[in-house]
């Protein structure tokens, strides 16, 4: 019974004393995390290269349940033209603000944001596109880790979306 106690207790202490990237996102320990939140069993990550900019390293969408991914775009992780890929923007809504990053995959559009606005509070989620139409909106389930921000974006070079993401059901 004492060695049941003492295992337990010792698996305990090792789930506790895990890094929070370890359970709340898909993204390496060598990598930095840009977003990441949960809707349940599936998750989605935006993780990148300590490095990244516009002109070095990467930054990847990834999706998927824990260990398990269903989308990983773009599919390389090294130097690419983020550029073509990649869009970024920030919101100013009354009583708050935002950000958000496009992934331009084709015809879809992979849209990762936070933002808090007077009267609809905080909204944090993956948006999804197809044709400039919004087929599926998931919101987080948990408090998002998130580095979505102007500093952020101008640091690594984004360039700005031009078809500015309108936050569903903020109205």
């Amino acid at each position: 019974m004492k060695l049941n106690a003492i295992v337990w207790i010792g698996a305990l202490i090792t789930a506790i004393s895990l890094p929070a990237w370890a359970q709340e996102t898909h993204c390496q320990a060598q990598e930095q995390i840009i977003f990441s939140c949960s809707f349940g069993k599936k998750m989605v990550s935006v993780c990148a290269s300590r490095d990244f900019s516009v002109s070095n390293g990467y930054m990847q969408y990834r999706f998927g349940p824990r260990g398990a991914l269903e989308l990983v775009f773009p599919a390389l992780t090294e130097t690419a033209d983020s550029a073509r890929f990649i869009q970024a923007r920030t919101m100013m809504f009354a009583g708050g603000g935002g950000g958000y990053l496009r992934f331009i995959n084709g015809n879809y559009h992979y849209i990762v944001y936070t933002a808090i606005g007077k009267g609809w509070g905080a909204k944090d989620g993956v948006a999804i596109e197809k044709d400039q139409q919004l087929m599926a909106n998931l919101a987080c389930q948990d408090v998002p880790i998130s580095k979505l921000s102007e500093e952020f974006f101008t640091h690594a070079g984004l360039p700005i979306d031009q078809t500015e993401f309108l936050i569903p059901d903020t109205d």
